[in-house]
């Protein structure tokens, strides 16, 4: 009896208030009212405050701290967050970045299901309110599956004349969703299409947006950095997406178009004066062939030309050939 009441018996509850909480689509009922709805949100509101405080000397590089998820599946989730090391925050009684945005990212996508559930009777504005915040911080994060789904709903269906955003709101996230066919997805027509139904729909206009897609279909590299240097932290994370190709773009027109030039020049202007670029590491992860003598890098070295008497003679015999 004792062994069958210890088989029956619930599993204890995980610490984490917010890993108690299932999925609406699993037959978890926790978050089927707007009240725990609420509850919950601001739960997660005040743990990404806290990761924002206990990463605040690199925020950077703990939004960025995610496994590398190249897929594009909008039901997947956040990546789980790989093992600790001695330098994780771990060890100082933090959760590592990435484990901790690996959560977050999983409560807003619980509590997206569950608003959408709930849709009849959850307030529209509250579910704005949802949408807004997890596009801005997955964005952040660079995980597509959590942030651009919710941009077409939001779009989609979350804006209306009755239950509209806020222009600048709107004007936000499209410029995100331009942005992110243009440089992530690499669908130009996708992006100039969306652009031109948004100026029709919503009068919308970004300058910012313009320059980048001009600089994508130009190939201008100096351009797109130059616009990326001046953008906030959530336009530059979707840019990010082509930050690649279009280094390569600019080391494959430089070596094309020049003999030699200054180390600087290749380390700054093909790579966007990115910070943590130095020349050993774009060798290495370009798979450069480029000679460095100083501080010039010798890309193609020119053909010597003949002696003087050699061309001489060379001409000669060519006259009398003819």
């Amino acid at each position: 009896m004792s062994k069958q009441g210890s088989r029956l018996r619930p599993p204890p509850l995980a610490a984490d208030s917010l890993a108690n909480v299932g999925f609406v689509s699993k037959g978890d009922k926790k978050l089927l009212n707007y009240p725990a709805q609420k509850e919950y949100f601001d739960k997660i509101t005040k743990r990404y405050l806290q990761f924002c405080a206990d990463h605040k000397g690199n925020l950077d590089a703990a939004l960025a701290s995610l496994p590398i998820n190249s897929s594009n599946d909008a039901t997947s989730n956040p990546p789980a967050a790989g093992p600790s090391t001695k330098s994780s925050p771990a060890v100082k009684g933090i959760p590592s970045p990435s484990a901790e945005l690996s959560t977050l990212l999983l409560s807003l996508r619980k509590l997206r299901e569950a608003v959408l559930a709930t849709s009849a009777s959850t307030p529209v504005d509250f579910s704005q309110k949802v949408h807004y915040f997890s596009i801005r911080l997955s964005i952040l994060a660079q995980h597509p599956p959590s942030y651009f789904p919710s941009l077409r709903y939001s779009l989609d269906k979350l804006h209306s004349t009755s239950h509209p955003f806020e222009d600048s709101e709107i004007n936000e996230l499209l410029s995100y969703m331009i942005l992110d066919y243009a440089c992530r997805q690499g669908d130009m027509g996708a992006a100039f299409d969306l652009r031109a139904r948004a100026r029709k729909e919503h009068k919308f206009h970004s300058q910012t947006v313009d320059q980048v897609l001009t600089a994508l279909m130009n190939d201008n590299w100096i351009a797109f950095w130059r616009v990326r240097k001046g953008v906030d932290s959530y336009v530059r994370a979707v840019m990010n997406w082509a930050v690649d190709r279009v280094r390569r773009h600019a080391l494959k027109a430089v070596g094309s178009a020049y003999l030699n030039v200054h180390v600087s020049w290749i380390v700054g202007g093909c790579t966007g004066d990115d910070g943590d670029w130095t020349w050993d590491k774009l060798v290495e992860t370009e798979k450069l062939g480029w000679q460095k003598e100083g501080d010039n890098v010798i890309i193609r070295r020119p053909k010597p030309r003949p002696p003087p008497q050699a061309a001489h003679a060379h001409a000669q015999m060519s006259a009398s050939v003819s």
